[in-house]
């Protein structure tokens, strides 16, 4: 396999580029066939400081985006978690659609996750309460018609709640032809960015 574009990675909620498994992400990418040096992993803090309003990380996913567009052509986006929030405010409200081909999401709380309330003093866990001003905002503008999207969820996530709330919500399907939600099992929600059966499940869709 060849891959047409560079990949951004962006982390989520309380994480940081510096986890294991986004070096392991890195090796899996390498050994599909993507250039190591067109891999970008967006740095947002240090682990566990990381709780700001997925507006806010929007930006610097745009910017990123923007510059790795600039010198190596269109980017595909792997996002986990509230990442994934981020990288689709960048796409549909921040113009970053005009720099991203592919957005994979791994479990995202697209339609929210109950477990947010257990984080409430932070900007980034109310920003994911179900029916949050940000998700009501997010998901009452189309998807992007230019951007292929893929939201990978797992019945056995444990930390979006419930589970399915990590797929793209129906209705905004209609936007684009391009959208797809891919089930996995038995997968927990740090699984779902460190095993390799996943990614197995979702690399078809970027590049």
């Amino acid at each position: 396999m060849t891959a047409a574009d560079p990949v951004v990675l962006v982390h989520g909620y309380g994480d940081s580029r510096r986890a294991p498994w986004w070096d392991a992400t890195t090796d899996r990418l390498v050994s599909a066939g993507y250039d190591r040096d067109r891999i970008h992993l967006l740095d947002q803090g240090p682990v566990g400081t990381t709780v700001r309003s997925p507006r806010e990380y929007a930006r610097r996913v745009l910017e990123t985006c923007r510059s790795v567009a600039t010198e190596e052509g269109p980017v595909d986006v792997l996002a986990h978690s509230m990442g994934g929030l981020s990288a689709r405010w960048a796409v549909e409200h921040l113009d970053g659609d005009d720099y991203v081909d592919d957005l994979v999401t791994l479990g995202t709380p697209h339609q929210g996750t109950y477990l947010a309330y257990v984080g409430l003093a932070t900007a980034g866990a109310r920003a994911m309460v179900p029916g949050s001003p940000f998700l009501r905002e997010l998901n009452d503008t189309p998807l992007s018609p230019d951007v292929d999207y893929t939201a990978v969820w797992s019945d056995r996530d444990g930390a979006i709640t419930p589970e399915d709330n990590a797929a793209i919500p129906p209705e905004l399907f209609a936007s684009t032809r391009r959208t797809r939600n891919v089930r996995v099992g038995g997968t927990s929600h740090i699984g779902l960015v460190a095993d390799p059966g996943v990614f197995d499940s979702y690399v078809e869709y970027l590049g």
